[in-house]
């Protein structure tokens, strides 16, 4: 009875990250060039020094394993604009008498730019696309807790950013993407 009442009341499972679910790009140029143009600001708000894996280093690793170059003419450059992940303190509205009056609100910001250049360097096409995903919390929740909440969010960002680019990259780059 006594190791009953010690176990945890809830489980949560982890979020795993695995690129090869995500859609993959192939763009028809000789290089691809990232620009990593996001610098963190370090305040009460932003968490990104709190988390094991940034959300830079996640949408990096989806650059680097999802986007391939065929071909050998053209550049292409994706300027990474926003990457940032922030916790805010705000009031419980829908609290209950005994419940806490403050919770967490994270969000969550995207934002890339996709360039595509010719041999001359001359700018042939580009878009720009942008995720924002926002998630609430009770004010205290365990480091397993906010890992889980963070990961989550990240991840419906990153799968939202990856939606978006293939709509836009489409669109605008149509005779230079390959399926």
């Amino acid at each position: 009875l006594l190791i009953v009442s010690c176990q945890p009341k809830e489980k949560f499972n982890p979020i795993i990250f695995d690129n090869s679910q995500l859609e993959k790009f192939f763009i028809s140029s000789k290089k691809i060039i990232v620009n990593d143009s996001y610098k963190p600001i370090f305040s009460k708000n932003n968490i990104e020094n709190q988390l094991r894996v940034s959300p830079i280093v996640r949408l990096k690793s989806w650059i680097n394993n999802n986007i391939s170059q065929i071909g050998n003419e053209n550049t292409l450059k994706i300027n990474i604009l926003d990457a940032s992940i922030s916790r805010i303190e705000i009031e419980n509205k829908d609290a209950k008498k005994y419940e806490g009056k403050n919770i967490y609100s994270y969000k969550i910001s995207y934002l890339l730019e996709y360039e595509l250049y010719d041999n001359s360097d001359i700018l042939i096409s580009n878009t720009i696309v942008e995720s924002i995903r926002s998630t609430t919390s009770n004010k205290y929740v365990s480091l397993n807790e906010l890992e889980i909440i963070t990961d989550e969010i990240v991840l419906l960002a990153l799968k939202e950013l990856v939606k978006e680019s293939k709509v836009q990259l489409k669109k605008y780059m149509g005779g230079y993407i390959l399926d």
